[in-house]
């Protein structure tokens, strides 16, 4: 045989053993992670329970994308992490070349989607409050739309807030209760102001204050409306809007979301990385001089 004959060689050695079976591992987790997402997808999507009545609340379009982007993108996940799994432990560099181009799309995109989300951030805040405003104007407390009352009741219990937007002193916040057909349907001879599930405390006096359903409250919130002053306060009432509480809470965890953000990012490029050193592992172990 002469010297310049290429010899053959069966499987990857050493390192590139280690490069296989970390990325095998590696993958393996992904797709778990993956069938996870993309089951739970599914189940917002088709269950019709207290999760799915927030269709009523942010709008049948809004609630259809979110559980459509969980499917797609556990689907996604799930593709990519088994050409992952099965490039690395077949040894099969074109699988390997896909799952690298295909991560390396995804990358791409949720970055300009991160970027699309913060410019339109206003725009996307404005089309929330709209559909917000309208389901607690118009639907709250029919009788035919006890899903919008189920999802209000849940979601106000949640993050202890009441109406939309603002704080005690706003009037589309726990005064914008005054505006909707849940208020005007009530009767004469005895009327809430604000839902139940806007109190912190829903037992005997406490709930009767924080409602302010009879005269001896008439003094101070939410009987009376906004400017609010220290001698109208209700201390059973939540006063800041659901929106805003919502803001809010994003705002508190900030740096827990960007902390996952950055370590998806790390893993997808990680995950790159593996894919590009054991392409080359099995061409340099696979054939020698």
């Amino acid at each position: 045989m002469q010297d310049n004959q290429k010899n053959y060689k069966m499987g990857l050695t050493g390192c590139g053993n280690f490069l296989k079976y970390s990325m095998f591992f590696f993958n393996a987790i992904i797709l778990i992670a993956g069938c996870g997402l993309l089951g739970f997808g599914v189940y917002i999507r088709t269950n019709s329970d207290r999760v799915s009545h927030f269709t009523s609340v942010l709008g049948n379009y809004m609630y259809t994308s979110f559980s459509m982007a969980l499917i797609s993108c556990g689907g996604i996940v799930i593709l990519l992490s088994f050409l992952g799994c099965c490039g690395a432990i077949k040894e099969v560099r074109c699988m390997l070349g896909t799952f690298f181009v295909l991560l390396m799309m995804m990358l791409l995109g949720l970055f300009i989607g991160g970027i699309l989300v913060y410019a339109y951030k206003d725009q996307i805040g404005d089309h929330v409050l709209n559909g917000l405003y309208t389901s607690l104007n118009s639907s709250y407390g029919a009788t035919e739309q006890n899903s919008v009352t189920e999802a209000w009741d849940f979601m106000q219990k949640m993050f202890s807030c009441c109406g939309v937007y603002g704080d005690v002193n706003s009037t589309t916040s726990w005064a914008y209760y005054r505006n909707t057909v849940w208020y005007h349907n009530q009767t004469d001879g005895y009327r809430e102001y604000v839902p139940q599930s806007c109190c912190s405390d829903m037992l005997g006096e406490n709930r009767t204050r924080c409602v302010g359903a009879t005269s001896t409250y008439a003094s101070i919130i939410p009987a009376k409306l906004p400017p609010v002053y220290p001698n109208m306060e209700n201390g059973v009432l939540f006063t800041e809007g659901c929106y805003t509480a919502f803001i809010t809470f994003l705002s508190g965890n900030i740096k827990i979301l960007g902390g996952l953000a950055v370590g998806v990012a790390l893993m997808m490029v990680m995950a790159m990385g593996f894919a590009v050193c054991l392409c080359r592992r099995i061409k340099d172990d696979y054939f020698f001089d």
